[in-house]
């Protein structure tokens, strides 16, 4: 076990010791024990990487664990910004009498997608749907697509509908408030841990 000296007040100590034991000096030289990640930071990782991945640099974690965080970010960016490519291509808003419009209860539609993705897709994926939820977040994305979240109203509800607008909906979304209730018309594109819905309108 090799000694060494506190740069601070020259007190002989080992170089395994987190910190001087005369003046509590912190040892650099000292290894970082490995940190292992919590169920509640890999949750986060996996529902919210953009901003938990970035946890894991801290020291203790492990490259494997760095890795896989990262890993998954970049994965979530490069889907959200496909979604934002085939939200500029359409130019404006679809309008919904271009297709017949399948109305469904916000509880059936979340419902379907978690009991069978598969099945939910066969019958509403690329199809538009009329739909009544209750608002939670308005946002948007990292490449500024504007979103809202619509659910039933119950508590940590997984998933939820994000339904993605036009920027010339920006004044009607700037009005809405968490908890209110409206009607929207999307086209399904499918479930990525939300049901996503693309070219929507409030009714």
């Amino acid at each position: 076990m090799p000694i060494i000296k506190c740069p601070d007040c020259s007190n002989e100590m080992s170089d395994l010791a987190p910190a001087c034991p005369n003046c509590g000096k912190p040892n650099a030289n000292a290894p970082v024990p490995e940190r292992k990640p919590s169920i509640l930071l890999w949750v986060g990782i996996v529902f919210a990487p953009i901003l938990f991945a970035w946890f894991t640099l801290r020291k203790g974690y492990t490259n494997k664990v760095k890795g896989i965080a990262f890993s998954w970010m970049v994965i979530t960016l490069i889907f959200v910004a496909s979604q934002g490519d085939s939200n500029g291509s359409s130019g404006s808003p679809k309008t919904a009498s271009a297709d017949t419009i399948i109305n469904v209860e916000m509880q059936t539609l979340l419902g379907a997608y978690q009991s069978n993705e598969v099945g939910a897709d066969n019958e509403f994926k690329g199809n538009l749907i009329q739909v009544r939820g209750i608002v939670g977040d308005v946002k948007k994305d990292f490449v500024n697509n504007l979103y809202v979240m619509l659910g039933t109203g119950a508590q940590f509800e997984i998933p939820q509908v994000q339904a993605f607008f036009d920027d010339s909906m920006n004044d009607q979304l700037a009005q809405l408030r968490k908890g209110q209730t409206i009607t929207v018309v999307c086209r399904v594109e499918g479930l990525m841990m939300n049901v996503l819905a693309q070219d929507c309108i409030i009714k």
